[in-house]
């Protein structure tokens, strides 16, 4: 790999390490962040001396970390505790299939900013195969000590702040070289589905992704350019999100006013709540590799969906959350999720999150429509394969 070709996005190299450790545990914006998170109270009495403490314990967590691979250690050290904590349950299938010596792109639905891909990494960390480099909107969190983290954390980053098409060709097709490279080198690759997250539970492949993949392949047939690929969906789903509040207001906010605007650091929030939050069951499954010869992006995309939603896990709270939904749709598909509804609750108890009780009632049909899609989806697809 030409190194220099993406230095603008790469993760950092081993030798770089230590020096970004060293910049981390000192910064005042990420030690009172933590100060912060960790201990409100005592943050606002003395800032200062929350700082120090948090820069001691991040100096003694981090000692003698060296490189990525020992960073990564200590992540998924942090990873168990937030599994442990966070999820009822964490299972992973398909695992068992893919090859060591292989490397893959992984392409998944995404719920969370940083959980989907720490979720993928912790299963590939317990079943012996190596963790990923992590596709990264450049727009998403923007703190340098964020940047620094997710870099340290094998994150490359896609440009989606640039203007003007020239300028964006040029960053579409610096990422797709990237990711060839990246699978040249053996590294696999996770990246979204689509930008952004899913805040609607209506989880679709953008065709424009796909096009991006094919872009350092362009001189080749798809076929051949989707062997060099390997893409592997990747279903993941969460009983509870945690950021489900979040999500309802911005699609009440976008559908009232026609449009929203983020507050300073609703980023970060996000990203500490959808790790620490409680996700209930959580359950990852991966698919079949994607080969053969499609006719066009958009062929690919729709088997890509076709892998994601038949695998994904629909839990008690989503055929229920269906039937709270007197709309179109959903309304015609009461029986049907009811029934199913009924059959789960022979095995398992009917599970709401604190987040309905907490809803005002203006987002409340948000909500519940993010909680019933996924069985919408489910739905949607039985069908067209059935037609």
């Amino acid at each position: 790999m030409n190194s220099a070709a993406f230095d603008d996005i790469r993760p950092y190299f081993d030798h770089e390490v230590p020096g970004a450790l060293r910049d981390l545990v000192r910064d005042p914006e990420l030690t009172g962040f933590m100060g912060n998170w960790l201990a409100p109270g005592a943050y606002a009495v003395m800032p200062p001396v929350m700082r120090f403490l948090v820069s001691l314990y991040l100096k003694r967590e981090l000692s003698g970390v060296e490189n990525i691979r020992a960073f990564q250690d200590v992540i998924a050290k942090y990873a168990k505790k937030l599994v442990t904590e966070g999820a009822t349950s964490f299972s992973y299938e398909g695992f068992e299939r893919l090859d060591a010596d292989q490397s893959y792109l992984f392409v998944s639905n995404h719920r969370d900013i940083a959980g989907d891909s720490m979720l993928l990494d912790y299963a590939l960390y317990l079943t012996g195969h190596d963790t990923v480099r992590i596709a990264i909107g450049d727009n998403l969190v923007q703190r340098p000590f964020a940047t620094s983290i997710m870099r340290l954390n094998k994150g490359f980053f896609i440009k989606r702040s640039v203007e003007g098409p020239r300028k964006a060709y040029a960053a579409l097709l610096q990422s797709s070289q990237y990711i060839r490279a990246s699978l040249e080198e053996k590294q696999s690759v996770w990246i979204a589905q689509s930008e952004g997250r899913s805040k609607d539970g209506l989880d679709r492949t953008d065709p424009a992704i796909v096009k991006m993949f094919l872009l350092a392949h362009r001189k080749e047939a798809m076929a051949d350019a989707l062997k060099g690929l390997r893409i592997v969906p990747l279903s993941i789903s969460y009983e509870f999100d945690p950021c489900d509040l979040m999500k309802a207001k911005e699609q009440f906010v976008i559908e009232s006013k026609g449009g929203y605007e983020k507050p300073a650091g609703e980023d970060l929030l996000s990203l500490v709540t959808g790790l620490s939050g409680h996700k209930g069951r959580v359950v990852l499954r991966l698919g079949d590799e994607v080969q053969g010869d499609y006719e066009s992006p958009e062929a690919v995309a729709a088997e890509i969906d076709r892998q994601i939603i038949s695998r994904m896990e629909l839990f008690p709270v989503n055929y229920w959350a269906l039937t709270q939904l007197a709309e179109a749709p959903y309304v015609d598909l009461h029986a049907q999720a009811q029934a199913a509804l009924d059959s789960k609750l022979d095995e398992e108890a009917l599970a709401k999150p604190a987040s309905f009780d907490a809803c005002p009632p203006e987002h409340l049909p948000y909500l519940l429509r993010m909680y019933a899609n996924p069985v919408l989806n489910r739905h949607n697809l039985e069908t067209i394969y059935k037609a």
